[in-house]
């Protein structure tokens, strides 16, 4: 039985502090959300402590990082101090993948065969030094397999680096199931949570999983340049990444030669230098999130999922995207011959969204979005389909 779920018309109180839905309907948080007022007084902040303070506000610049590297943990149900930022998950697939040893018998990567292929390149590079990629098929172009997924983990498994959310369809994927198996073989997992969080409830302690990594700039509507990544604290103190940087550094300010001396604590995976600027958007923009609830976020968003869902079936649209509830981030995947071309029309008359090929137009809606954008996008997609 199809679960159903409320639109919540409270949450319409918070779209004024998205200046884009003024003249926009935005449905593709999915892709970039939708920029908070907030963020112009973030950067006003932040270029008021650079031009009074110099190069001395770094010293409440390091607060500000791990006041936003708490306020993300939040997302993913971890405790604070175990959350550490930079700017983009490649970085961190890079750094983790530079901590393994692939010399041994212990050297495959099991990836499914739909990650965003961002990721896809950072371990086929270390094919080069020794690692295994295993890339697990797909049947529908929308899905994997569970079970194919649990087959291609072996003891030669050093790590599962896969997705919450498949990217092109809003699949879900059961990272408990998958982390299980990974650890009955002592493997590592590794989850990207980039398509998730902000829209899907997430709890590391429940999931068991090693690595969770996810950035801002979609449903957090943060902006690009802030990533995250958390990690089972014994792991940390265990891992050391060949891929590091000066703020990395026990004590980065005293500019030691080599070799590093790690960082104790959640600073260990730090890089070079950080995107200070995108961290003060950051920290703004979760504060609505927050101030919302991840659960409610998740059942408004469902209820406008639900009717795009029921749009698309009446017009007899193909979708992209699982109809259980529990199977999908929080967007749909709507696809019909001239799909692309219709995309474009939309966009031009500001009906916000994306299209990708096999997959068609991905309609995000997030929880500045309401029932009434959702019917008349809906109705200007039936008309470019042919189908009104």
């Amino acid at each position: 039985m199809t679960q159903t779920f409320a639109v919540d018309h409270e949450l319409a109180r918070y779209r004024e502090d998205y200046p884009i839905l003024a003249d926009t309907t935005y449905m593709n948080s999915n892709s970039m959300g939708a920029m908070p007022r907030q963020a112009t007084r973030a950067l006003q902040e932040y270029t008021s402590q650079w031009a009074s303070e110099g190069v001395e506000a770094w010293d409440k610049w390091f607060a500000v990082m791990d006041e936003v590297s708490d306020a993300a943990a939040q997302f993913l149900g971890a405790p604070d101090g175990q959350t550490v930022l930079n700017q983009n998950v490649a970085f961190f697939q890079a750094s983790i993948a530079s901590s393994l040893d692939f010399s041994g018998a212990r050297n495959k990567v099991v990836i499914e065969s739909l990650q965003f292929p961002n990721v896809i390149y950072v371990w086929e590079r270390y094919q080069q030094l020794g690692a295994k990629l295993e890339l697990v098929p797909s049947d529908d172009g929308m899905t994997v397999s569970t079970e194919r997924m649990l087959e291609a983990i072996d003891e030669t498994t050093a790590i599962v680096p896969l997705s919450h959310g498949i990217y092109v369809s809003g699949a879900l994927q059961d990272i408990t199931a998958i982390t299980k198996r990974a650890h009955e073989v002592g493997a590592l997992v590794m989850v990207d949570v980039y398509q998730t969080a902000g829209a899907v409830p997430i709890d590391v302690a429940a999931w068991g999983a090693d690595i969770v990594v996810g950035g801002s700039h979609k449903w957090l509507c943060g902006g690009p340049g802030t990533c995250f990544m958390w990690m089972k604290p014994a792991l940390r103190e265990r891992l050391k990444p060949r891929i590091t940087g000066w703020m990395g550094h026990q004590q980065p300010f005293a500019f030691k030669p080599a070799p590093i001396e790690y960082a104790a604590g959640n600073h260990h995976f730090l890089g070079g230098t950080p995107s200070m600027p995108a961290y003060f958007v950051a920290r703004e923009a979760y504060k609505n999130l927050h101030e919302i609830g991840l659960e409610r976020i998740r059942r408004h968003n469902l209820a406008l999922c639900q009717r795009i869902i029921d749009r698309a079936q009446a017009a007899g649209l193909t979708i992209h995207s699982p109809l259980d509830h529990e199977r999908r981030t929080g967007f749909v995947a709507v696809d019909f011959e001239g799909s692309e071309a219709a995309s474009k029309q939309l966009i031009a008359e500001r009906y916000n969204h994306d299209w990708r090929p096999n997959c068609g137009l991905r309609l995000g809606p997030h929880f500045y979005s309401t029932e009434e954008e959702v019917e008349h996008m809906m109705d200007r997609v039936v008309e470019l389909a042919g189908r009104a």
